[in-house]
């Protein structure tokens, strides 16, 4: 399954390190079909970031490793995105500093870059 390209819409009006509630739609590794959960995101430099304890168990994580092609809803607004886990410190620590205090860098954070 393919989500439709979303430009990105100013309707949101997010700030750079704006923490939102935000639904991510993944299509599962097994089953092929749509699964949301509702997720904690960081807006920074036109992308949206989650973070997870863990990549085991987390079939939401699981399944953007399988197919990074995810869909983002914040504020009513859908965006098409792919997704990528982030391996730059730097990035990593700056997003996880907005999650927590002090940062947890043991935690996986993955950025999902809205299409178009």
């Amino acid at each position: 399954m393919k989500f439709p390209a979303a430009p990105y819409s100013s309707a949101v009006n997010l700030r750079e390190g704006a923490v939102v509630v935000g639904k991510v739609t993944t299509i599962g590794r097994k089953s092929g079909l749509p699964r949301t959960v509702e997720l904690r995101l960081v807006y920074y430099d036109g992308c949206f970031y989650a973070s997870s304890s863990k990549v085991a168990g987390k079939h939401w994580c699981q399944n953007m490793i399988g197919n990074p092609a995810i869909e983002v809803t914040v504020n009513g607004e859908r965006f098409a995105c792919v997704a990528a886990q982030v391996s730059d410190d730097t990035r990593r620590r700056w997003v996880l500093e907005r999650r927590d205090s002090p940062p947890d860098m043991a935690r996986v954070v993955f950025e999902m870059r809205p299409k178009g």
